[in-house]
């Protein structure tokens, strides 16, 4: 029987790499931002929530500012000028044994985590919203239009961008490894809406 299967609305999940191992000096920021890590439920987060804004890190602020206007480009694909601004950035430690509780984040537009440290099979995962379902069947096998989860598999230097109200996390630890990455939140700094509709909207967002 032929057929077509047609996906609608994807969500997107936005990768790139940073294409070079981090510098001696963005290193010993990490380090230096982690001596006082405060617990985070299941994990450690630097007390420094605007991590971004240190000159330190002013290549990879770059990288990741040219990654969020090619994602604006592709994904809204909008005639606003408008752009997503980061807003809060932060440091995540995870040992072995700790996990990143499954979350969002409210107050923000896309979210994005550049990888620093991870262990040899290591990344994130998305969760389906299951409060849309509301019938239960037994999966033979999981495929893209039936699972509740999807894993991304990532690498030291992955940047992952993503709509900030997709509920993800990290699963447990189990290697004896210090797992570092660096996350952050937008939102849209410029004009949104239109005049004519009376919806028009001005913008600006401080980092």
């Amino acid at each position: 029987m032929q057929h077509d299967l047609m996906n609608m609305f994807a969500v997107p999940v936005y990768r790139s790499a940073l294409g070079r191992a981090f510098s001696t000096r963005e290193m010993e920021f990490f380090r230096m931002a982690l001596k006082g890590a405060v617990l985070a439920i299941h994990n450690h987060s630097s007390v420094d929530k605007s991590v971004l804004s240190a000159p330190q890190l002013s290549g990879i602020r770059e990288f990741v500012e040219t990654n969020l206007e090619q994602y604006t480009k592709t994904v809204f694909n909008t005639s606003n000028q408008v752009q997503l601004q980061i807003t809060q950035s932060w440091l995540t430690l995870t040992g072995k044994g700790q996990s990143h509780h499954v979350h969002t984040h409210p107050n923000s537009v896309v979210s994005g985590v550049l990888y620093i440290n991870l262990a040899p099979v290591d990344g994130i995962s998305f969760y389906r919203n299951e409060d849309n379902i509301w019938y239960e069947l037994v999966k033979q096998q999981d495929n893209y239009y039936n699972a509740n989860q999807y894993f991304v598999q990532t690498a030291v230097g992955d940047l992952l961008l993503f709509p900030s109200n997709v509920r993800h996390g990290v699963r447990p630890v189990t290697e004896n490894v210090e797992r570092v990455s660096l996350s952050f939140n937008t939102f849209f700094s410029g004009k949104l809406g239109r005049d004519e509709f009376s919806n028009a909207l001005n913008l600006t967002v401080n980092s």
